[in-house]
């Protein structure tokens, strides 16, 4: 198994002011959003940066469409051409704007309102925009939907409390609430286009649902923190616990830290592989075999990966420093090969800033 810092295996390294709250793949470009409210666009085949953006308050999340960028940032949705970095329309919500996502020439959002008295959120609203930036549809929700997925023609929201449990909204029949049975909050979920959703819980159980079946598993003894979803699912836990189940080979393993992120991405022995990145003091990135659970490459970073993002044969992250790192197939596969000593301390530090110092000018 391969060592080393996650700068040797990355074709780009690049940086957003303030933490990133998003990063994107997508028509030869690389897109990062931060907590402070920059975007910046950088073209791949090149490493320049086509242009950045300023806006007042922090990103949330993002989508992308046909060579469009859509993103959540403080109470507005915006919709920015990527060659250009021109703001085609953007949108104010009530509230803080939350989750973002694109489908069927509509542009679905999520916002939420903190009550202060309580200390959570007491309620929130889903919107649905057009391509032209009006507002079509607006439904109240009770609670912050903590996720958001698209099928066919309606949204799927987990539900924090008072509500919990999901709610599927849709033009016929309004907001329609359906309870897990386990009156937990959703912290996290994630669906396909097949129709497969799976949402965690803050007790380790997870609840699969798949046309009109659902169905809970209790699978880890912690707070579910990350989950991918393809044929099966992978979860991660706070604990540090990683299961496979579902339509996937069922292994486990164990991490020394938090999971922050599981997500596809390039193989490194051309299988296929799902990179996790847990936290205890600096990350710990690792490729994991998914018929095994057998880790392929561990490398190291030193700030926290804080988000990802999965396109072809690329994977893309975010880390709480604001860097943004850029890593391609074809560049880790031949890296690996090459790779085969293990990479001490001092040899990922002076790595690292060597990238840092190129990256900076």
């Amino acid at each position: 198994m391969a060592h080393g810092p996650l700068e040797f295996y990355s074709s780009l390294i690049r940086e957003v002011e303030g933490e990133c709250a998003f990063v994107r793949i997508g028509d030869g470009f690389l897109i990062g959003g931060s907590r402070t409210g920059q975007v910046v666009c950088w073209r791949v085949s090149t490493g320049e940066e086509v242009w950045r953006s300023d806006f007042e308050g922090p990103c949330s999340e993002s989508d992308i469409y046909e060579g469009l960028l859509f993103f959540s940032e403080s109470n507005k949705v915006h919709a920015i051409e990527i060659e250009t970095g021109v703001v085609l329309w953007s949108v104010e919500l009530e509230g803080s704007s939350d989750l973002v996502k694109f489908a069927n020439g509509s542009i679905w959002a999520t916002s939420s309102v903190y009550n202060f008295e309580i200390q959570d959120y007491s309620e929130g609203a889903v919107w649905k925009i057009d391509n032209e930036g009006s507002i079509t549809s607006k439904w109240p929700t009770v609670g912050r939907a903590w996720t958001l997925s698209l099928s066919d023609n309606s949204a799927i929201l987990g539900l924090s409390r008072p509500k919990c449990g999901i709610a599927t909204i849709s033009e016929e029949n309004g907001v329609v609430y359906v309870p897990l049975g386990n009156d937990l909050p959703v912290s996290i979920g994630k669906g396909i286009e097949s129709g497969m959703l799976v949402f965690g819980h803050s007790d380790g159980s997870i609840t699969e649902i798949y046309e009109e079946s659902i169905s809970s598993l209790n699978i880890g003894r912690s707070a579910v923190s990350a989950i991918e979803v393809g044929n099966g699912w992978i979860v991660g836990m706070e604990s540090g616990e990683i299961v496979s189940g579902g339509g996937f080979d069922s292994w486990s393993m164990e991490q020394n830290g938090p999971i922050d992120v599981l997500s596809f991405g390039p193989s490194v022995k051309n299988d296929k592989c799902v990179w996790s990145s847990s936290w205890q003091d600096q990350s710990k990135i690792s490729v994991i075999d998914m018929a095994t659970g057998n880790v392929n490459l561990e490398v190291f970073h030193m700030g926290r990966i804080v988000s990802s993002f999965f396109s072809a044969d690329s994977i893309c992250f975010g880390d709480s420093e604001g860097l943004v790192l850029l890593i391609e197939g074809e560049v880790v596969r031949r890296r690996f090969s090459v790779s085969g000593e293990e990479f001490g301390e001092d040899e990922m530090r002076s790595e690292m800033r060597k990238k840092i110092r190129r990256l900076r000018g």
